[in-house]
Protein backbone atom coordinates (compact mmCIF):
# COMPACT_ATOMS: atom_id res chain seq x y z
CA UNK A 1 0.00 0.00 0.00
CA UNK A 2 1.59 3.16 -1.04
CA UNK A 3 0.07 5.33 2.40
CA UNK A 4 -0.25 3.75 6.18
CA UNK A 5 -3.24 2.49 5.91
CA UNK A 6 -4.13 3.26 9.54
CA UNK A 7 -3.45 6.58 8.54
CA UNK A 8 -5.88 6.87 5.98
CA UNK A 9 -8.75 6.77 7.99
CA UNK A 10 -7.67 10.26 10.19
CA UNK A 11 -8.91 13.01 7.95
CA UNK A 12 -6.25 15.63 9.22
CA UNK A 13 -3.78 13.36 8.37
CA UNK A 14 -4.29 13.66 5.00
CA UNK A 15 -2.86 16.64 2.85
CA UNK A 16 -4.83 18.12 0.01
CA UNK A 17 -2.21 16.50 -2.51
CA UNK A 18 -2.61 12.56 -0.55
CA UNK A 19 -6.47 13.01 -1.16
CA UNK A 20 -6.28 13.64 -4.73
CA UNK A 21 -3.45 10.49 -5.57
CA UNK A 22 -6.19 8.67 -2.92
CA UNK A 23 -9.29 9.23 -5.45
CA UNK A 24 -7.19 8.25 -8.47
CA UNK A 25 -5.21 5.52 -7.10
CA UNK A 26 -7.73 2.44 -7.82
CA UNK A 27 -5.91 -0.52 -6.54
CA UNK A 28 -6.11 1.61 -3.10
CA UNK A 29 -9.26 2.28 -3.35
CA UNK A 30 -9.99 -1.83 -4.09
CA UNK A 31 -7.62 -2.94 -0.95
CA UNK A 32 -9.67 -0.76 1.51
CA UNK A 33 -12.81 -1.65 -0.06
CA UNK A 34 -12.08 -5.08 0.71
CA UNK A 35 -10.12 -4.46 3.78
CA UNK A 36 -13.95 -2.85 4.85
CA UNK A 37 -15.92 -5.87 3.77
CA UNK A 38 -13.74 -7.92 6.06
CA UNK A 39 -14.31 -5.89 8.85
CA UNK A 40 -17.95 -5.90 8.05
CA UNK A 41 -17.83 -9.42 8.41
CA UNK A 42 -15.31 -10.11 11.53
CA UNK A 43 -17.99 -7.59 13.07
CA UNK A 44 -20.85 -8.93 12.65
CA UNK A 45 -20.57 -12.48 13.60
CA UNK A 46 -23.27 -15.05 13.35
CA UNK A 47 -25.91 -14.00 16.39
CA UNK A 48 -28.69 -11.43 16.54
CA UNK A 49 -27.15 -8.89 19.28
CA UNK A 50 -30.60 -8.57 20.66
CA UNK A 51 -32.12 -11.91 21.22
CA UNK A 52 -29.03 -14.19 20.84
CA UNK A 53 -30.20 -16.25 18.26
CA UNK A 54 -28.27 -17.84 15.42
CA UNK A 55 -29.09 -16.00 12.32
CA UNK A 56 -27.44 -16.33 9.10
CA UNK A 57 -29.36 -13.28 7.33
CA UNK A 58 -29.03 -9.67 9.82
CA UNK A 59 -31.41 -6.74 8.70
CA UNK A 60 -30.20 -3.51 7.05
CA UNK A 61 -30.88 -1.81 9.97
CA UNK A 62 -31.16 2.39 9.40
CA UNK A 63 -29.74 4.33 12.16
CA UNK A 64 -32.45 6.82 11.47
CA UNK A 65 -36.17 6.15 10.39
CA UNK A 66 -35.83 5.32 6.45
CA UNK A 67 -39.15 7.19 6.01
CA UNK A 68 -37.70 10.18 7.34
CA UNK A 69 -35.05 9.87 4.94
CA UNK A 70 -37.75 9.18 2.25
CA UNK A 71 -38.97 13.17 3.07
CA UNK A 72 -35.66 14.88 2.36
CA UNK A 73 -34.76 12.74 -0.53
CA UNK A 74 -34.16 13.63 -3.80
CA UNK A 75 -34.60 10.71 -6.83
CA UNK A 76 -34.60 8.57 -3.70
CA UNK A 77 -31.32 9.75 -2.60
CA UNK A 78 -29.24 11.85 0.46
CA UNK A 79 -26.48 13.87 0.98
CA UNK A 80 -24.08 12.68 3.43
CA UNK A 81 -21.49 14.79 5.60
CA UNK A 82 -18.60 13.89 2.97
CA UNK A 83 -20.34 16.53 1.21
CA UNK A 84 -18.28 18.91 3.14
CA UNK A 85 -15.30 16.58 4.42
CA UNK A 86 -14.18 15.35 1.22
CA UNK A 87 -13.11 12.29 2.06
CA UNK A 88 -11.89 10.56 -1.32
CA UNK A 89 -13.14 6.45 0.01
CA UNK A 90 -16.46 7.94 1.34
CA UNK A 91 -19.80 8.47 -0.65
CA UNK A 92 -21.20 12.63 -1.04
CA UNK A 93 -24.55 10.54 -1.96
CA UNK A 94 -26.60 7.24 -0.80
CA UNK A 95 -29.55 6.13 -1.86
CA UNK A 96 -32.10 5.78 1.23
CA UNK A 97 -31.65 1.88 1.60
CA UNK A 98 -28.00 2.43 2.16
CA UNK A 99 -27.87 5.62 4.01
CA UNK A 100 -26.46 4.85 7.63
CA UNK A 101 -27.50 1.56 7.60
CA UNK A 102 -25.63 -1.15 9.90
CA UNK A 103 -26.24 -5.40 10.58
CA UNK A 104 -26.35 -6.29 14.21
CA UNK A 105 -29.88 -7.90 15.00
CA UNK A 106 -32.35 -9.90 12.88
CA UNK A 107 -34.98 -9.56 10.83
CA UNK A 108 -37.72 -10.39 13.88
CA UNK A 109 -36.24 -8.58 16.10
CA UNK A 110 -35.75 -5.22 14.00
CA UNK A 111 -39.25 -5.25 12.64
CA UNK A 112 -40.56 -5.41 16.32
CA UNK A 113 -38.49 -3.99 18.92
CA UNK A 114 -38.60 -0.50 16.90
CA UNK A 115 -42.18 -0.33 15.70
CA UNK A 116 -43.21 2.14 18.04
CA UNK A 117 -41.17 5.08 17.65
CA UNK A 118 -40.15 4.39 13.31
CA UNK A 119 -44.34 4.98 12.98
CA UNK A 120 -44.85 8.19 11.96
CA UNK A 121 -48.28 8.42 12.80
CA UNK A 122 -47.10 8.78 16.45
CA UNK A 123 -45.39 12.23 15.82
CA UNK A 124 -48.48 13.77 16.94
CA UNK A 125 -48.01 13.96 20.20
CA UNK A 126 -44.94 13.72 22.14
CA UNK A 127 -42.91 10.69 22.27
CA UNK A 128 -43.64 8.32 24.69
CA UNK A 129 -41.28 6.69 27.34
CA UNK A 130 -41.73 3.28 24.83
CA UNK A 131 -40.50 5.59 21.97
CA UNK A 132 -37.77 7.32 23.94
CA UNK A 133 -36.19 3.83 24.94
CA UNK A 134 -36.79 2.53 21.56
CA UNK A 135 -34.77 5.40 20.01
CA UNK A 136 -32.04 4.86 23.28
CA UNK A 137 -31.86 1.32 21.88
CA UNK A 138 -31.00 1.98 18.22
CA UNK A 139 -28.51 5.10 19.26
CA UNK A 140 -26.91 1.65 21.05
CA UNK A 141 -27.15 -0.97 18.72
CA UNK A 142 -25.59 1.91 16.32
CA UNK A 143 -22.22 2.60 18.44
CA UNK A 144 -21.96 -0.85 19.40
CA UNK A 145 -21.68 -1.91 15.99
CA UNK A 146 -19.55 1.36 14.76
CA UNK A 147 -16.78 0.43 17.57
CA UNK A 148 -17.24 -3.60 16.83
CA UNK A 149 -16.37 -2.56 12.91
CA UNK A 150 -13.66 -0.02 13.71
CA UNK A 151 -11.99 -2.74 16.06
CA UNK A 152 -11.92 -5.22 13.71
CA UNK A 153 -10.74 -3.28 10.81
CA UNK A 154 -7.86 -1.95 12.20
CA UNK A 155 -7.15 -5.57 13.36
CA UNK A 156 -7.89 -6.82 10.00
CA UNK A 157 -5.64 -4.35 8.51
CA UNK A 158 -2.65 -5.05 10.70
CA UNK A 159 -2.86 -9.03 10.01
CA UNK A 160 -2.38 -8.20 6.67
CA UNK A 161 0.37 -5.62 6.25
CA UNK A 162 2.04 -5.80 9.77
CA UNK A 163 1.57 -1.91 10.08
CA UNK A 164 0.31 0.88 11.72
CA UNK A 165 0.73 -1.03 15.12
CA UNK A 166 0.73 2.06 17.26
CA UNK A 167 -2.04 3.53 15.95
CA UNK A 168 -4.08 0.08 16.05
CA UNK A 169 -3.04 -0.48 19.81
CA UNK A 170 -4.37 3.00 20.59
CA UNK A 171 -7.64 3.29 18.48
CA UNK A 172 -8.53 -0.30 19.93
CA UNK A 173 -7.51 0.74 23.40
CA UNK A 174 -10.20 3.50 23.42
CA UNK A 175 -12.94 1.46 20.96
CA UNK A 176 -12.89 -1.24 23.81
CA UNK A 177 -13.60 1.57 26.58
CA UNK A 178 -16.43 3.41 24.45
CA UNK A 179 -17.84 -0.59 23.72
CA UNK A 180 -18.10 -1.11 26.51
CA UNK A 181 -20.08 2.09 27.56
CA UNK A 182 -22.18 1.67 24.91
CA UNK A 183 -23.15 -2.38 26.08
CA UNK A 184 -24.36 -0.83 29.07
CA UNK A 185 -26.76 2.00 27.54
CA UNK A 186 -28.07 -0.99 25.64
CA UNK A 187 -28.91 -2.92 28.31
CA UNK A 188 -30.33 -0.24 29.97
CA UNK A 189 -32.44 0.34 27.26
CA UNK A 190 -33.33 -3.03 26.46
CA UNK A 191 -34.29 -3.38 30.31
CA UNK A 192 -36.68 -0.27 29.98
CA UNK A 193 -38.70 -1.73 27.43
CA UNK A 194 -39.13 -5.20 28.19
CA UNK A 195 -40.08 -3.80 31.90
CA UNK A 196 -42.17 -0.96 30.34
CA UNK A 197 -40.15 1.58 32.65
CA UNK A 198 -41.57 4.83 32.73
CA UNK A 199 -38.40 6.83 34.46
CA UNK A 200 -35.05 5.98 32.70
CA UNK A 201 -34.79 8.67 30.58
CA UNK A 202 -35.78 12.74 30.63
CA UNK A 203 -37.49 14.42 27.69
CA UNK A 204 -36.08 17.71 28.06
CA UNK A 205 -36.85 19.22 25.05
CA UNK A 206 -39.32 18.41 22.30
CA UNK A 207 -40.93 20.35 19.30
CA UNK A 208 -42.82 20.53 16.65
CA UNK A 209 -42.14 22.74 13.19
CA UNK A 210 -44.27 23.01 11.28
CA UNK A 211 -42.39 22.83 8.10
CA UNK A 212 -39.99 20.49 6.86
CA UNK A 213 -36.47 20.60 7.81
CA UNK A 214 -33.93 19.31 5.04
CA UNK A 215 -32.37 17.25 7.68
CA UNK A 216 -32.65 13.87 9.10
CA UNK A 217 -30.48 12.95 12.13
CA UNK A 218 -30.45 10.44 14.97
CA UNK A 219 -27.44 10.02 17.00
CA UNK A 220 -26.44 10.15 20.71
CA UNK A 221 -23.59 12.48 21.88
CA UNK A 222 -21.16 12.97 23.77
CA UNK A 223 -20.78 16.81 24.36
CA UNK A 224 -17.78 18.23 25.62
CA UNK A 225 -18.58 21.42 26.62
CA UNK A 226 -21.48 23.78 27.56
CA UNK A 227 -22.72 27.26 26.49
CA UNK A 228 -20.55 29.08 28.89
CA UNK A 229 -16.90 26.53 28.20
CA UNK A 230 -17.58 24.56 31.30
CA UNK A 231 -16.67 20.55 30.12
CA UNK A 232 -19.36 18.56 30.64
CA UNK A 233 -17.45 14.94 29.76
CA UNK A 234 -13.36 14.64 30.33
CA UNK A 235 -13.03 12.30 26.98
CA UNK A 236 -9.55 11.72 27.72
CA UNK A 237 -9.71 10.37 30.95
CA UNK A 238 -8.69 6.84 30.19
CA UNK A 239 -9.94 5.14 33.24
CA UNK A 240 -12.08 2.35 33.11
CA UNK A 241 -13.87 3.79 36.16
CA UNK A 242 -14.91 7.02 34.34
CA UNK A 243 -17.81 6.72 31.95
CA UNK A 244 -18.88 9.37 29.36
CA UNK A 245 -22.21 10.16 29.46
CA UNK A 246 -24.60 11.13 25.99
CA UNK A 247 -27.50 13.09 25.22
CA UNK A 248 -29.83 11.49 22.41
CA UNK A 249 -30.90 13.83 19.67
CA UNK A 250 -33.46 13.54 16.77
CA UNK A 251 -34.55 15.35 13.89
CA UNK A 252 -37.23 13.97 12.11
CA UNK A 253 -38.50 15.77 9.32
CA UNK A 254 -42.44 14.06 8.35
CA UNK A 255 -44.00 15.07 5.44
CA UNK A 256 -45.60 18.33 6.42
CA UNK A 257 -43.78 18.72 9.93
CA UNK A 258 -40.95 18.25 11.74
CA UNK A 259 -40.19 16.86 14.89
CA UNK A 260 -37.29 17.60 17.30
CA UNK A 261 -36.57 15.45 20.27
CA UNK A 262 -33.87 15.55 23.20
CA UNK A 263 -33.29 13.31 26.11
CA UNK A 264 -30.94 11.81 28.22
CA UNK A 265 -30.73 9.11 30.92
CA UNK A 266 -32.81 10.02 34.17
CA UNK A 267 -29.73 9.39 36.18
CA UNK A 268 -27.37 11.59 33.84
CA UNK A 269 -26.77 14.60 36.13
CA UNK A 270 -23.79 15.99 34.13
CA UNK A 271 -25.60 17.49 31.70
CA UNK A 272 -27.84 19.75 34.11
CA UNK A 273 -25.70 23.32 33.11
CA UNK A 274 -25.94 22.76 29.71
CA UNK A 275 -29.88 21.94 30.12
CA UNK A 276 -30.87 25.32 31.78
CA UNK A 277 -28.41 26.94 30.03
CA UNK A 278 -30.22 25.63 26.41
CA UNK A 279 -33.71 26.64 27.87
CA UNK A 280 -32.84 30.14 28.13
CA UNK A 281 -32.31 30.19 24.66
CA UNK A 282 -34.39 32.13 22.41
CA UNK A 283 -36.12 29.30 20.13
CA UNK A 284 -34.14 30.26 16.76
CA UNK A 285 -31.02 30.32 18.59
CA UNK A 286 -31.97 26.93 20.38
CA UNK A 287 -32.32 25.73 16.52
CA UNK A 288 -28.85 26.99 15.95
CA UNK A 289 -27.61 25.27 18.58
CA UNK A 290 -28.62 22.13 17.74
CA UNK A 291 -27.44 22.87 14.19
CA UNK A 292 -23.87 22.91 15.29
CA UNK A 293 -24.01 20.27 17.33
CA UNK A 294 -25.21 17.57 14.94
CA UNK A 295 -22.41 19.09 12.21
CA UNK A 296 -19.51 19.23 14.95
CA UNK A 297 -20.16 16.04 16.91
CA UNK A 298 -21.60 13.42 14.41
CA UNK A 299 -21.02 11.58 11.11
CA UNK A 300 -24.27 10.44 11.09
CA UNK A 301 -26.35 13.23 9.82
CA UNK A 302 -28.05 13.34 6.23
CA UNK A 303 -29.51 16.39 4.06
CA UNK A 304 -31.43 17.14 1.33
CA UNK A 305 -29.78 18.09 -1.92
CA UNK A 306 -31.74 21.08 -2.45
CA UNK A 307 -28.87 22.78 -0.14
CA UNK A 308 -26.22 20.69 -1.56
CA UNK A 309 -23.93 24.21 -2.43
CA UNK A 310 -25.40 26.01 0.53
CA UNK A 311 -23.46 23.68 2.96
CA UNK A 312 -20.06 23.36 0.62
CA UNK A 313 -19.82 26.82 0.18
CA UNK A 314 -19.76 27.72 4.24
CA UNK A 315 -16.44 27.57 5.14
CA UNK A 316 -17.54 27.80 8.52
CA UNK A 317 -19.90 24.82 8.66
CA UNK A 318 -17.40 22.64 6.48
CA UNK A 319 -15.16 23.28 9.64
CA UNK A 320 -17.43 22.15 11.79
CA UNK A 321 -18.36 19.03 10.36
CA UNK A 322 -14.56 18.15 10.16
CA UNK A 323 -14.18 18.67 13.90
CA UNK A 324 -12.46 15.38 15.70
CA UNK A 325 -11.92 15.05 19.51
CA UNK A 326 -8.13 12.85 18.40
CA UNK A 327 -5.28 14.35 19.84
CA UNK A 328 -2.36 12.30 19.21
CA UNK A 329 1.17 12.50 20.28
CA UNK A 330 1.70 15.77 18.78
CA UNK A 331 -0.19 17.39 21.49
CA UNK A 332 2.21 15.26 24.06
CA UNK A 333 2.48 18.04 26.82
CA UNK A 334 -0.35 20.15 25.95
CA UNK A 335 -3.82 20.47 27.70
CA UNK A 336 -5.80 18.35 24.87
CA UNK A 337 -9.24 20.30 26.13
CA UNK A 338 -7.69 23.32 25.11
CA UNK A 339 -6.61 21.89 21.66
CA UNK A 340 -10.08 20.87 21.00
CA UNK A 341 -12.12 23.92 23.20
CA UNK A 342 -12.44 26.06 19.94
CA UNK A 343 -13.56 22.91 17.50
CA UNK A 344 -16.82 22.58 20.05
CA UNK A 345 -17.32 26.41 20.99
CA UNK A 346 -20.91 27.04 20.82
CA UNK A 347 -20.66 29.95 20.21
CA UNK A 348 -19.74 29.23 16.58
CA UNK A 349 -23.13 28.63 15.89
CA UNK A 350 -23.70 32.07 15.19
CA UNK A 351 -21.55 31.70 12.36
CA UNK A 352 -23.07 28.86 10.33
CA UNK A 353 -25.94 28.65 8.50
CA UNK A 354 -29.19 27.85 10.75
CA UNK A 355 -30.59 24.73 8.82
CA UNK A 356 -33.32 24.00 11.01
CA UNK A 357 -34.92 27.51 10.55
CA UNK A 358 -37.86 28.24 8.63
CA UNK A 359 -35.38 29.61 6.18
CA UNK A 360 -33.89 26.46 4.81
CA UNK A 361 -37.45 24.51 4.54
CA UNK A 362 -38.17 22.04 1.74
CA UNK A 363 -41.84 22.79 2.15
Amino acid sequence: MSYKWAESFDLGMLSEEEKEELRSDFTYKKTMNDLMREGRAAAKGSTCYYCGKESSSFCNSHSIPAFCLRNIAASGQVLTPNAMIDFPLMDIEKGVNKAGTFQIICRDCDSHIFSDYENPANYTNPPTSTMIAQIALKNALRAISKRKFETELFNVGYAKSGRGKEIVDLKNSVNALDLAEYVAYFNRAKKAIEKNHSSDYQLFFYEQLNYVVPIAFQCELALVFDFEGNIINYIYNASPDYKVKSIHLCVFPLESHTAIIMFADAENKRYRKFIKQFNRLTHDDKLAALTFIMFAYSEDIFFAKQIQQIVTNNPALCEASRSSQDVLSSYLGVDPYEVIRENYNLSKRHSIPNLLSEEYKLR
